[in-house]
């Protein structure tokens, strides 16, 4: 069998890919943008992505995933969900399996506040 050419895939490819495996994990809202990042979007200036694949780490690739929650959902259930989702689907795409997945919870939306 030949040698598969190796693939290179932009932040935004590898964010809007990730982000399509992962968005109908129940109890996810969304990726986490900060007000600065959402003007970016709107004017088009660079910024860092909710989805970041990092190929400096001595043992691999890492996924960094950066998510807003459901109110009521289960926090530790839905970030195993969206690594495993995120990690199946990248290390599908790439044909590298991770290292470590790290999923962080900026924000929980849909709380009643009192």
């Amino acid at each position: 069998m030949p040698d598969q050419p190796n693939a290179s895939f932009t932040p935004e490819v590898i964010a809007s890919s990730v982000w399509e495996a992962i968005k109908d994990v129940p109890g996810l809202s969304d990726l986490y943008r900060t007000p600065l990042q959402s003007l970016g979007e709107r004017v088009h200036i660079e910024r860092p992505q909710a989805v970041r694949l990092d190929q400096s780490g001595e043992d691999g690739p890492a996924l960094d995933l950066h998510i807003v929650i459901d109110a009521g959902a289960h926090i530790p259930t839905v970030a195993r969900q969206v690594a495993t989702a995120g990690a199946d689907y990248l290390a599908g795409m790439t044909g590298t399996a991770l290292a470590h997945v790290r999923v962080h919870v900026h924000d929980v939306v849909g709380l009643d506040p009192e």
